[in-house]
Order: structure tokens, then sequence, then C-alpha cells
């Protein structure tokens, strides 16, 4: 997680600054910047998700979700 969070402070997505109540532990905040590339990485999914179900009828693709669902439930 550590490296996660300094590669995206590293690209300015994120900052991380110390809780002044607890020395030990950090806060992470998303910059604005972090706001813009989420905001497109949530805007590409629908067409991603197209693409990599292409191969799926409109049927297969509601069982699909519909067993994943499941899966997720446990």
């Amino acid at each position: 997680m550590v490296g996660i969070c300094d590669d995206l402070q590293h690209e300015g997505l994120v900052r991380r600054e110390r809780d002044p109540r607890d020395r030990r532990c950090y806060a992470v905040t998303v910059t604005d910047a972090g706001r813009r590339r989420l905001a497109e990485a949530q805007a590409s999914v629908p067409g991603y998700l197209d693409d990599t179900f292409r191969a799926l009828t409109r049927v297969e693709r509601a069982q699909l979700s519909a067993l994943l669902g499941k899966i997720l439930e446990i």
C-alpha cells in the first residue's frame, strides 16, 4: 500500500500528511488532479467492459453479472 501511495503522490494525484493527533498515522487525500484522473478512469469503464465482453450476448452478460454478484455476496 505504501508503494501505491508513493507512486500516486509522486504523480501529484494524492497528498500525504501526518495526522496531528497521532504522528504514527498519515492522512491521504485526493488532489484536484487525482479527482480528474479518477473521473477519466470511471468514464472509460463502460467502453472497456463493452470491448472485453463483446463476444457475449446480452443474456450471457446478464448471467455472468448475476453469477459474479452471487460470488461477491459470500
